[in-house]
């Protein structure tokens, strides 16, 4: 159980930006995410570039952001991803947005926006690779992709981890769908990370189905490789 200490100030704040997220309500848009599947309890339809533009202009604060996740719309969580300080974010609390997030669409909000900045992202690779929980393999590949992306000067280590890592039997439709992104990004970072991938999935492509489709995508990106 998390407490939270309310502040004024704080909750002040909270109702005047989620007065303008209503402004952002476009039933249009709201239409087209039911066609992708996007079968919110609460949405408004807003676009996440709106969205990113209206976070902007506020504070990071680990109460405004607890705040707007508890108000349960589409919207609103999303901001909370990007307005959540990543130094305070809890074990609890991280299990509990990962249990909550009824999409895809926020498990990769959640991930680009906030897991990417944790402080201990290292141990906790480790610890989502190694669960049961398919949210948290799901949430750790689309982090480590976005990570071998943006992040020039980071080591190998993260990256040869997660590698090591990989599941022998993926069933998350969404996480095979991501798998030969984030591991195409780790390729092309260097020829030793890509080594591993490739030794990698020679070893996982006996072992599953899945894994002998990723290895033929990927082998069609790198065909120096063959």
């Amino acid at each position: 159980m998390e407490f939270f200490i309310d502040d004024e100030k704080i909750e002040k704040q909270f109702q005047e930006l989620f007065k303008e997220v209503l402004q952002l309500r476009n039933g249009e848009v709201h239409s087209e995410m039911k066609k992708y599947g996007l079968n919110y309890q609460k949405a408004l339809g807003a676009s996440v570039v709106n969205l990113k533009e209206l976070a902007e202009k506020y504070e990071k604060n680990h109460l405004l952001a607890q705040k707007l996740w508890s108000k349960g719309f589409r919207e609103s969580r999303i901001l909370a991803t990007m307005l959540e300080k990543p130094e305070e974010v809890s074990e609890i609390q991280l299990k509990r947005w990962l249990a909550e997030a009824d999409s895809n669409e926020l498990m990769e909000q959640i991930s680009m926006n906030l897991l990417i900045s944790l402080p201990d992202l290292d141990s906790n690779f480790t610890m989502w690779m190694n669960s049961n929980e398919e949210k948290e393999q799901l949430c750790a590949t689309m982090t480590i992709g976005r990570l071998a992306l943006i992040d020039k000067t980071r080591e190998s280590a993260i990256f040869a981890s997660y590698i090591n890592l990989l599941p022998n039997h993926p069933e998350h439709s969404y996480l095979i769908k991501q798998l030969p992104r984030a591991i195409g990004k780790i390729a092309r970072r260097n020829e030793s990370l890509k080594s591993l991938v490739f030794t990698r999935l020679e070893e996982l492509k006996g072992a599953d189905e899945k894994w002998l489709e990723i290895y033929e995508e990927l082998m069609a990106e790198f065909p120096d490789e063959n």
